[in-house]
């Protein structure tokens, strides 16, 4: 076998183990959100296995097709990426909270009350 063979070789291997984690955390964000029990750990597993899911998922590519123009492309949409879900998490957050989804059982005090306990 020839380097070139190798090296091509390995970033298959490499980039299909990316793909394999990404497409992994996809399918743990699923089951988060059908099985965790309320609406905010949903949105967390969501938004966070989503959001790493996707990185992973386009690193892969990446490591698969390594030219300059999908490097600019995937790194910008992995830094748009990264910039976005977690604002659009904590939107979707407060919009939950807002419309008077229940807290959590195991919740201490609600910080963004208006009346929190020790504050009368």
């Amino acid at each position: 076998m020839s380097a070139i063979a190798v090296i091509e070789t390995l970033q298959a291997a490499g980039g299909v183990l990316l793909l394999a984690a990404g497409i992994t955390l996809f399918g743990v964000a699923a089951v988060g959100l059908i099985r965790l029990p309320d609406a905010y750990t949903r949105l967390t597993a969501v938004t966070k296995s989503g959001t790493l899911g996707l990185v992973l998922v386009l690193l892969g590519v990446l490591v698969m097709d390594p030219s300059l123009a999908s490097a600019v492309k995937l790194g910008l949409a992995i830094v748009l990426q990264l910039l976005t879900a977690p604002i659009g998490g904590l939107a979707l957050s407060r919009g939950t909270y807002r419309s008077g989804a229940p807290l959590p059982a195991s919740l201490q005090y609600d910080e963004l009350s208006e009346r929190r306990p020790g504050m009368e």
